[in-house]
């Protein structure tokens, strides 16, 4: 393909999704989607078989989805959704499958009007006048080297690997992690018949019982004030673009006082687990989740093992791996015979583009310098979807990127606009 294009899409997760339907919406339709897995929503595809999200509030906006829905979405619930909300924005015929950016690079031009960026990936190479990178906040899984790692065994695995229990049925297996993968993975464990299931915590960490009765009434209402709005109101989608928009515009300071409301709210619900040696984090939960990255711990029934004795918990840090398990700091040495690294991701756009230091924050986990409406403040041509600091991000994923799509409509027709005034004026 060497024709020019109006705009490319990195990832066919939520954001990218939502930006390729606005797109269309608004009368762009010169642009392509570039996924690396075969389907969307590829994080939840191979993600481990009982993940559920941890809230009802994953409906994108404009469309429901025609199936019935769990409250809590199961992994394939969420990429049977997502797929219904491509075919329904007709968006679906723009996505290449099976296709991965490997290196970005801005092209500037002496002699003509537009400059344009050049993406390389493993089948082609693409030219586009926008770039939409959705790539995603788990991009890169995060993983850890330990002393004497050569030596074990056993096996290592990171989260993003790891499907189920059966194969480790009478196993002894260590899972280092407090997040929610490396809890539902100690359970799943646990469930399916490990000998001996044990969860490495080095850190702090805010636990939360998930109270599921509670969250479902909370979707009910918000569903049902939802009907009742669009009921009463002759909302278009115009309109409710503005809202949308209108809700994603805070300054940084509203943005922790918000953060700072909300948690004096939540932190009361917090499960004390000090007897396991399992404590809560200097900082309250969201902050910690929106200015560090790191999601509380949201129990769907392991802290129930773990105080049964069924999971263990252990606070040391690994001091070196052995041929058959660990010696930990305390120098208790214990055999395993596997490790499974609940460590987390990373963003990894680092890895795609060309001179990441123009457009990533080097001290603030290599997120983008956006303008907080995911605009580059490097390059107004470059846009960053699903990275922007919010307290609800769930609920928001659709409101960024149907705004952006908007934005990136108006930008072209204007540079289609400057374009034609340059050319006359040339005549």
């Amino acid at each position: 393909m060497n024709a020019e294009l109006d705009v490319i899409i990195i990832g066919a997760g939520f954001c990218g999704i939502t930006v390729a339907a606005s797109l269309k919406k608004f009368g762009i339709d010169n642009f392509v989607v570039i996924e690396k897995g075969e389907t969307v929503a590829t994080i939840w595809k191979n993600a481990y078989e009982r993940l559920v999200t941890q809230n009802p509030y994953f409906t994108l906006p404009f469309f429901e989805g025609k199936g019935k829905y769990s409250t809590f979405k199961t992994k394939e619930e969420m990429v049977e959704y997502l797929t219904e909300y491509a075919y329904h924005f007709q968006v679906d015929s723009h996505i290449r499958f099976g296709e991965e950016v490997q290196n970005i690079t801005k092209n500037y031009h002496q002699n003509q009007t537009d400059d344009n960026w050049q993406i390389q990936t493993t089948k082609d190479i693409l030219y586009c006048k926008v770039l939409v990178i959705c790539t995603g906040l788990t991009n890169e899984p995060v993983i850890p080297k330990f002393v004497g790692q050569e030596d074990f065994l056993g096996k290592i695995i990171h989260s993003n690997a790891y499907k189920n229990g059966i194969p480790y049925q009478n196993q002894q297996v260590l899972v280092i992690g407090s997040g929610n993968s490396a809890a539902e993975i100690a359970l799943d464990l646990y469930e399916h018949g490990a000998a001996r299931v044990d969860m490495l915590i080095r850190g702090k960490r805010w636990v939360f019982p998930l109270y599921p009765r509670l969250r479902s009434l909370q979707y009910w209402l918000w569903r049902t004030r939802s009907y009742f709005k669009r009921f009463f109101n002759n909302n278009t989608i115009d309109s409710r673009i503005e809202a949308m928009a209108f809700a994603i515009d805070f300054s940084p300071e509203e943005l922790q006082a918000d953060i700072k409301e909300t948690d004096k709210f939540i932190q009361r619900f917090a499960l004390d687990l000090s007897a396991y040696s399992i404590y809560p984090e200097d900082k309250g939960p969201m902050d910690i989740e929106v200015n560090h990255g790191r999601v509380a711990w949201v129990d769907r029934g392991t802290v129930k093992q773990i105080k049964k004795g069924n999971i263990r918990v252990i606070s040391n840090s690994i001091q070196q791996l052995t041929k058959t398990g660990v010696i930990f700091s305390n120098c208790v040495a214990q055999d395993y015979d596997a490790i499974i690294l609940g460590t987390g991701f990373r963003p990894g756009i680092n890895k795609i583009l060309r001179q990441p230091q123009l457009y990533l924050n080097a001290n603030d986990r290599l997120l983008p310098k956006t303008d907080a409406k995911c605009q580059s403040i490097v390059d107004p041509t470059l846009y960053f979807v699903g990275f922007e600091k919010t307290v609800a991000r769930s609920a928001t994923y659709g409101y960024y990127g149907w705004c952006t799509g908007k934005r990136i409509a108006l930008q072209l027709l204007q540079r289609k606009f400057v374009s034609r005034q340059k050319l006359q004026i040339s005549l």
